[in-house]
């Protein structure tokens, strides 16, 4: 039996490696478990962040885990300052061992926002569960508790963004839990995005 909790910092490790196994040819994955630790750390941290994990009860393992921000227009630039430190290390590490990685990942964070997006909305930004665990329900009910908690805080539209190409089952999932496509873009260096909206 699955059971659902509250995301806590020390969640931050297995979210690195569930996001790892989840997501082997995304970009964020390119970062290396570090960066990702760092990055699923500071948002569990941050009081702007709604996370819940998946629990296998048998195995008390996290088996998957759903994270989101309650205001996208700046989300991003707040985490960075607000984490500046370790942010800062993360840089380095990536300048020595990934940096074309960094060139892309600073290219994307400095893109300039779309025409008819304010960021006035909730933003899921990572949905993760185990290879192994797919197919059992738990992404649904991840997303569904994601969902309730921004309903109980006022918030009226959630986004996310996705891969627009060869990822046709993460698009077949969103569209049947409600969601719409707002607009696309590029991200660089030529990578053709997705951003998803439900009201």
């Amino acid at each position: 039996m699955i059971v659902y909790r509250k995301s806590i910092v020390s969640d931050s490790d297995q979210f690195a490696i569930i996001h790892l196994k989840s997501f082997p040819k995304f970009f964020l994955t390119t970062l290396g478990y570090s960066f990702l630790k760092t990055f699923y750390k500071t948002c569990i941290k941050s009081n702007e962040i709604i996370s819940i994990c998946a629990i296998d009860d048998l195995t008390n393992k996290l088996v998957g885990f759903s994270i989101g921000c309650l205001n996208s227009k700046g989300f991003y630039k707040r985490l960075i300052y607000l984490n500046s430190r370790a942010y800062l290390f993360q840089t380095i590490i990536l300048f020595f061992t990934n940096p074309k990685a960094l060139i892309r990942l600073f290219k994307n964070l400095v893109k300039s926002d779309h025409v008819k997006d304010n960021g006035n909305y909730a933003e899921l930004l990572s949905i993760c569960v185990l290879p192994e665990k797919n197919r059992l329900g738990i992404g649904q009910n991840l997303l569904a508790k994601f969902e309730s908690n921004v309903r109980e805080k006022g918030i009226k539209k959630i986004t996310l963004t996705t891969d627009a190409d060869y990822n046709d089952n993460v698009l077949r999932f969103y569209k049947k839990s409600g969601y719409e496509i707002f607009y696309d873009f590029i991200a660089y260096p030529n990578r053709k995005m997705m951003k998803l909206i439900k009201k």
